[in-house]
């Protein structure tokens, strides 16, 4: 099968075409340079008296009453959110990695859809896709092994079930669902997904979304940017259209560099660093269109992604038919799962083929043997060396999963008491205003927010509230690349420290 406000809060904006585009995560990249001081030694020398320190000025955000955040990059199950294109990397190496080996194994997930790659939509058609090539290769009756229960796994095991081979699935963690992970927490008054969320405009995926109960509704609400000191600004397209210049530019090389390297040789950086009538430099708003755009899509640094490959116009346009589920997502794994023989807490750690078998070795110590093989497992753990397969991969799959690059874009789930950074617009009837068409865009509030000037952890927020029109006082922090990899070694405690202060800003914003 082929894949084919409060008073003081943010007022109302206009729709910024950028904004939700490249609104949906992102964090500029920063080196933090740790000190270490030596111990203090008693001395009998008499010192002045210090000067006393001024108490810390209270902060304006208030704590949240919960929270919930996901750690992708350090699940070991995982190793990353999705995949990206590496400078160097093609999309002939994704449909490398999606080519059957020997018709023993077929490898689906993300990273092998070339149409859809790092989506839910990816993921799908690619189980499908892995289910039909298996399909071809087998007589009825055989037993099939498909590792992972993530949505392309399901999507491939329920296939082949139905077509009646014998399929067991395989997977690592205690729970179905892979890098689609949904938490129950009536704290937040909406579905909390801690993975994929958005849903775009893929039929397949919205229909099997609907046969599951999971109902879709539009995304609301428009994008406001603030800079450091609170004050709104309009935002600027500056920094996306220098990446757009460096893209056309790099198509002309014969061959790929990173984003980093080609907005340095087409000139695009260094960019002016005096401020514009906004009080927002060139340079400010290329570092902003990099932070909030191509890090949460890309969940990698401008130096590593490809400049040929990654087109920078998507920041320019929202996605079409964007939407957010009603109910869990995992309501759609839950019903590919009914009826499957899935066995749990079971890492495969080798993948044996031959001519006409395939053995996998499992950490439990136990062994299986079947006749053919989906393998769902993500690029990221592909990239290491938890899974182990003989004979070796063949050359052109282990360029390909060393080339293609894995990202870490992370979210957290914050609720508070009242929307302190929302303008005082009533969000339900916001929400009935726009499913009847008649709310403008200067009448529509911010339901994407994000902080030009300095280095922000948080690239975007996301106003549960206003983008479901449910009023909830929640707001999703999506986090990418270097940021997200840093805070996913703190502590709860030092985490919601640290991505609280980036909302100090929202907290006292003035039009």
């Amino acid at each position: 099968m082929d894949e084919r406000g409060a008073p003081n809060g943010i007022p109302r904006r206009t729709f910024l075409r950028a904004g939700l585009a490249a609104g949906f995560a992102g964090a500029a990249a920063i080196v933090l340079a740790s000190c270490t001081w030596d111990e203090p030694r008693p001395t009998t020398t008499p010192t002045a008296t210090p000067t006393p320190t001024a108490p810390p000025t209270p902060s304006a955000v208030p704590r949240p009453t919960n929270m919930r955040r996901s750690a992708w990059g350090t699940d070991p199950y995982a190793r990353g959110a999705f995949s990206f294109a590496e400078f160097g990397s093609t999309d002939q190496m994704r449909t490398r990695l999606a080519t059957p080996i020997g018709g023993r194994l077929v490898f689906a997930g993300e990273a092998t859809s070339s149409l859809a790659p790092g989506t839910l939509q990816g993921a799908r058609l690619s189980g499908l896709r892995a289910a039909g090539d298996i399909a071809g290769f087998a007589e009825p009756g055989e037993r099939i092994a498909v590792i992972g229960a993530g949505l392309a796994g399901l999507t491939a095991a329920r296939e082949l079930v139905d077509q009646g081979f014998e399929v067991i699935v395989i997977e690592a963690r205690d729970r179905i669902g892979g890098r689609v992970q949904s938490v129950v927490d009536d704290a937040f008054g909406t579905p909390v997904e801690l993975g994929s969320w958005l849903v775009g405009d893929d039929e397949g995926l919205v229909g099997a979304l609907a046969a599951a109960s999971v109902g879709t509704i539009p995304f609301l609400g428009s994008a406001a940017v603030v800079r450091i000191d609170g004050t709104q600004v309009e935002p600027s397209t500056a920094g996306t259209d220098a990446l757009v210049r460096a893209h056309v530019w790099s198509q002309a090389l014969p061959h790929d560099v990173s984003v980093a390297t080609a907005l340095l040789q087409s000139g695009e950086v260094p960019a002016s660093e005096a401020p514009g009538d906004d009080g927002v430099s060139p340079a400010g708003w290329l570092r902003h269109a990099i932070s909030s755009g191509l890090e949460p899509l890309t969940g990698a640094a401008a130096t590593v992604v490809s400049a040929q490959a990654w087109d920078p116009a998507q920041l320019l346009a929202p996605p079409p038919g964007l939407s957010l589920p009603t109910s869990p997502i995992s309501g759609v794994l839950d019903q590919l799962a009914d009826g499957l023989d899935i066995v749990l807490t079971s890492a495969v750690t080798q993948i044996a083929t031959n001519d006409t078998r395939v053995s996998l070795r499992l950490d439990t110590g136990e062994s299986l043997t079947v006749d053919r093989v989906v393998s769902t497992l993500p690029l990221g753990v592909l990239k290491t060396d938890q899974v182990r397969f003989q004979p070796p991969l063949p050359r052109p799959y282990q360029l390909a999963i060393a080339q293609l690059g894995m990202g870490v874009v992370d979210v957290v789930w914050l609720a508070f008491d009242a929307p302190f950074w929302r303008a005082d617009v009533a969000a339900d009837a916001t929400a009935e205003a726009q499913a009847e068409g008649e709310a403008s865009d200067a009448g529509s509030p911010a339901s994407v927010l994000s902080v030009v000037g300095g280095f922000p952890t948080v690239a975007r927020w996301i106003d549960v509230g206003v983008a479901t029109g449910s009023g909830e006082a929640v707001l999703v922090g999506v986090i990418a690349a270097a940021q997200a990899t840093r805070l996913e070694q703190l502590s709860d405690q030092d985490f919601v420290s640290a991505v609280l202060a980036d909302l100090e800003p929202f907290a006292t914003a003035t039009g």
